[in-house]
């Protein structure tokens, strides 16, 4: 499956593998052309054929409404590609065009907690991802309720409302992979985000258990960067632990990775 991603990749138009690499930086599971728009910036008609050329070449798919999204491999070969091709600064860069056109108000509804979360105002964002939990329940979506539902635990693990973030969290991996289109990042995502909120709690030896069920996933996908962040996130739950030598074999591991 990699190598037709890889063909796919390799006979795009210059302006369209750009897109391809910047839908991987925002978060949240889809984007509209005018989110698209300001994330390359570039005019609005041009992202929604950029968005088209990548559907049709099968990196990018429809989720309605005219929305666009990376499905789970393909999302993260395009954060792969991104962080090779992509400075640093480009990439930050594009990410501010979207908060800012998000905080405009121009962007598509349910973004603003995402935009809030991405900012580190906690309490604005729960307020706000409580909103688009409430309008996904009500959309009927099964992969939006459980994004939201994600969303929302984490502003609310930052915020300190752990047992409602734990709550929110618990089944999330299960019923990310019970999907008639599983989706395993979402599955990484919600077992990082357990992993956060037990962490939090004071519990690190559950925290380390969930940060080890998320390396598995992401070694299975061999992403390099995602599996260097695990084990940064193990070795947080053994400092916390007291355990300094499963820290310091934890961190040596994650540098073994970034200098691959």
């Amino acid at each position: 499956m990699r190598a037709n991603f890889e063909d796919s990749y390799a006979g795009l138009p210059a302006a369209a593998a750009r897109m391809f690499r910047l839908l991987s930086v925002p978060p949240g599971d889809d984007i509209d052309p005018a989110t698209a728009a300001a994330l390359a910036d570039v005019p609005e008609p041009e992202a929604r054929d950029l968005l088209e050329t990548l559907a049709a070449r099968g990196l990018a798919a429809g989720s309605g409404q005219g929305r666009f999204g990376l499905p789970g491999r393909v999302r993260a070969f395009a954060r792969e590609r991104a962080d090779r091709e992509e400075s640093e600064t480009d990439r930050d860069d594009a990410l501010r065009r979207v908060l800012d056109h998000h905080l405009a108000g121009a962007g598509a509804p349910g973004t603003e907690g995402v935009v809030l979360l991405e900012r580190e105002r906690w309490a604005e964002a729960a307020d706000a991802l409580e909103e688009s939990l409430h309008r996904a329940e009500h959309d009927d979506d099964p992969h939006a309720v459980l994004a939201a539902r994600h969303d929302l635990a984490r502003a609310l693990t930052r915020t300190g409302d752990l047992d409602r973030a734990i709550d929110l969290l618990g089944a999330l991996p299960d019923e990310f992979a019970a999907l008639p289109d599983p989706d395993d990042d979402g599955r990484v995502r919600a077992l990082e985000g357990l992993g956060e909120a037990y962490l939090r709690a004071d519990r690190p030896v559950a925290a380390i258990n969930f940060f080890g069920q998320a390396l598995e996933l992401v070694r299975k996908r061999g992403a390099a960067d995602e599996q260097a962040r695990m084990f940064v996130h193990i070795a947080d739950a053994a400092r916390v632990r007291g355990d300094r030598a499963a820290e310091g074999a934890a961190l040596r591991r994650a540098a073994e990775i970034h200098e691959r």
